[in-house]
């Protein structure tokens, strides 16, 4: 049996309109020693019949169907079926520039010790136009940066190439957890490794009306739990950076019901709750509002 050095996975859901695009993108990259894993998480569309056209064109590409259980059951999934000895795990609706996988992979050579490593992304549209914005990350010692929401530590799934044996380490996607799953994958990767950074565009990561950071209710569902497993874990260094960390999600959860949740009482609510636990993030308000 051939150990392809890269495994690709690719969960897809509702995915009939970019899926073909996204694995072309992966069959397309220099480098060529992976698989890629499709993992239709019981989508009700007709992606199924997409990707097996492409099955039959590439022996690389391998199509698994499973009962519905959300994204992150669907990584889980693919990882159990894996056979690389590094994981990417690419959203249906994303695409990778050729050089992406290279990349990385020459950059674990450099820097052998690093759990993870990322690249920046350019930001397109549902019709593959760029907006013009490109997410950039951090790299070494990120966990306080991702816990205090101090910038874009890491911008998506999209981004990672991880080893195989880091999740065997920290564990698998927590299936309790939607939108907020990658975030809390972070922390506990952050926690034992260092986080390397490709700093240059090698993906793309697409906006469009069906991104689940859209639907806030779920974001605040998963936000609150992740940050309570990020407690129950020890991961904040004392008391005082947890309260900050606390209120500065507060923060962001207030500035997204007041804006794309449409609620302003709701994001009044958690805009005084994050002020309550954590008085300094009023210096972040008022330079928002005044810069």
């Amino acid at each position: 049996m051939i150990i392809p050095k890269v495994s690709v996975i690719i969960p897809a859901y509702k995915a009939e309109k970019y899926i073909k695009a996204t694995i072309e993108s992966v069959l397309n990259q220099t480098m060529e020693d992976f698989e890629v894993l499709v993992i239709d998480d019981g989508s009700p569309d007709h992606q199924a019949s997409i990707v097996k056209e492409v099955m039959q064109k590439d022996s690389r590409v391998s199509y698994f169907l499973k009962e519905n259980g959300g994204v992150s059951s669907a990584r889980n999934f693919g990882y159990k079926h894996a056979k690389g000895e590094f994981l990417a795990f690419l959203d249906a609706d994303d695409l990778w520039l050729p050089n992406n996988l290279e990349k990385k992979i020459d950059y674990f050579n450099q820097y052998s010790s690093l759990g993870l490593v990322h690249s920046d992304a350019q930001v397109i549209d549902a019709e593959n136009r760029s907006t013009g914005a490109v997410n950039k990350g951090k790299e070494g010692d990120i966990l306080e940066d991702l816990l205090s929401w101090n910038g874009t530590c890491i911008p998506a799934p999209s981004s990672i190439l991880v080893k195989k044996e880091v999740l065997e380490n920290v564990g698998l996607f927590n299936e309790k957890l939607s939108n907020s799953a990658d975030q809390e994958f972070f922390f506990r990767v952050a926690n034992q490794y260092k986080v390397g950074r490709v700093k240059e565009v090698t993906w793309q990561y697409r906006v469009h009306d069906e991104n689940m950071h859209k639907n806030i209710t779920l974001m605040e569902k998963d936000l609150l739990l992740t940050y309570k497993l990020a407690s129950e874990s020890g991961l904040f260094r004392n008391r005082d950076f947890e309260k900050k960390c606390y209120g500065n999600m507060y923060m962001v959860l207030g500035a997204s019901w007041y804006g794309d949740g449409k609620s302003k009482v709701r994001g009044i609510y958690y805009l005084l709750k994050s002020l309550f636990i954590y008085p300094g993030g009023l210096k972040k308000v008022i330079n928002k509002v005044l810069g």
